[in-house]
């Protein structure tokens, strides 16, 4: 929850989970969650020597699906195609090419989803990567790439987009640079990329004391993490700072403590209400904990608080607030078939002012595995998030977030049968609640309406995945 840019979720579904490492590239340009809803899609995927080769290609119905069946986009897909060459060179080295297409081409007319998957008529990314590792201390790597993207109306756009990191690791010290230039042209509907238009530099440096022999405390030391982004008219964005010191224990246990500071700058480009230029300051104190000594439990928690913006006011520009994140999960394994993950996420942003309530987003998940045998598993997800805000459809003016208040209630069961890598058989049932009222509608802000505590479904999901590799 509020967030300026969109968030990154992984991949789930297995049929783009398998050999995905063949498309990795620095910079993100293969994220199949991009495929919405595929009907049909073929994956080629291989390795001879030092060449390997990745080739995908899918449908996506999900453009066409948004729209009235009158609208011209309805009924039309888009098409994904991704080719990925990668040539090793010695043990550590290597280089590689990429191109990735998406194509939606609709008739001439009005759509009614302007959304940017929908109007985008193509988008092409091609360029190169190279990794080298000239010792066993020093790593580089480089990526070169351009877009070009056009638009439905017959407009276009474009640009070039470079990724430079340098690491060197030794025993104690470890220290790393990145550099990024994106122009504001460049688009990748392929992958994921939050920001364009934007200079940036980060920098990483530790250092390791360590105990010889000892047997709980391993080593410890501090760190700090900074980044600065101008974009290309050389106004500085934002910049930010971590500074933490770190203790690592046997067993991989490990906690910690750290203060974060750093500057926002907003525009009216990107907020529509502000008239100039706006400064946020933001910084959070916290601390975490890791415990790993036993194997039937592990536990993690990270808190921490201080001052962040809030993007999703009710009217109005961003303003700052006081906040809270509170992240825990718990590792069980009460016997050796079985293992159960569970999740709880808190945000919380309250006024600076008042301290009344913004909002709270609460996020509990549960996964549990059992594996009958080597090959047969079954896996079970159950997923809460709440978002309890100061919204009022009736009175914005008085209200403190556009957020409609929601919940969500989603479950995903997966039986798999694994033979090797290649072979397997995948039956899966997803279903999705949500309090919305029935029949649906919407409030005098465009959102959806909501219960306060009955739930409707409205989404399940029945698939079976078959998959058989023939070998010589």
């Amino acid at each position: 929850m509020n967030q300026r840019f969109e968030v990154y979720f992984p991949e789930k579904r297995p049929f783009f989970l398998e050999n995905s490492s063949y498309f990795n590239t620095p910079v993100n340009l293969v994220f199949t969650r991009r495929i919405g809803d595929p009907e049909f899609g073929t994956r080629l995927t291989g390795k001879q020597g030092p060449w390997s080769v990745g080739m995908l290609f899918a449908d996506d119905r999900s453009p066409g699906l948004s729209v009235t069946p009158y609208d011209p986009l309805s009924h039309h897909r888009a098409y994904y195609g991704v080719l990925r060459v990668n040539h090793d060179i010695g043990k550590e080295s290597s280089i590689g090419l990429i191109y990735t297409d998406r194509e939606l081409h609709t008739a001439p007319g009005e759509i009614q989803c302007t959304d940017n998957p929908c109007i985008v008529g193509s988008n092409r990314v091609g360029g190169f990567d190279t990794r080298i590792k000239p010792n066993a201390k020093w790593t580089i790597t480089v990526q070169a790439l351009n877009s070009h993207t056009r638009f439905n109306d017959g407009t276009h756009k474009g640009g070039p987009s470079f990724d430079w990191f340098v690491e060197r690791s030794t025993t104690n010290v470890e220290y790393n640079v990145l550099y990024q230039d994106t122009a504001g042209g460049f688009e990748t509907d392929t992958g994921f990329y939050r920001r364009p238009d934007i200079r940036r530099i980060s920098q990483f440096a530790q250092y390791r004391f360590r105990r010889e022999g000892g047997k709980t405390l391993q080593w410890h030391g501090p760190s700090i993490f900074t980044i600065n982004n101008w974009d290309h008219s050389g106004t500085r964005l934002d910049w930010y700072t971590n500074v933490n010191w770190r203790f690592v224990l046997s067993g991989s246990s490990n906690f910690g403590v750290y203060g974060n500071i750093g500057h926002e700058r907003l525009r009216p480009v990107d907020y529509s209400t502000l008239t100039t230029d706006q400064d946020y300051l933001h910084y959070q104190r916290g601390f975490w904990i890791n415990y790993a000594y036993f194997k039937p439990l592990v536990l993690s928690t990270e808190i921490n608080w201080g001052q962040a913006t809030n993007y999703d006011t009710s009217v109005g520009p961003p303003v700052l607030a006081t906040a809270q994140n509170i992240q825990f999960q718990a590792t069980v394994r009460p016997i050796k078939p079985l293992t159960v993950d569970n999740t709880y996420l808190l945000t919380r942003l309250r006024d600076v002012n008042t301290n009344n309530n913004m909002f709270n987003n609460h996020i509990l998940r549960s996964k549990w595995n059992y594996q009958f045998t080597r090959a047969l598993s079954l896996r079970v997800i159950t997923q809460y998030n709440a978002v309890l805000s100061n919204y009022s459809a009736t009175l914005p003016q008085y209200a403190l977030s556009s957020l409609p208040p929601s919940k969500q209630f989603n479950a995903d069961v997966l039986l798999t049968y694994f033979v090797h890598p290649g072979t397997a058989i995948y039956v899966g049932y997803n279903s999705d609640l949500q309090n919305l009222t029935n029949p649906p509608a919407v409030d005098a802000l465009g959102n959806l309406t909501r219960t306060p505590g009955s739930f409707i479904n409205d989404g399940r999901q029945i698939f079976v995945k078959v998959s058989y590799l023939f070998q010589r």
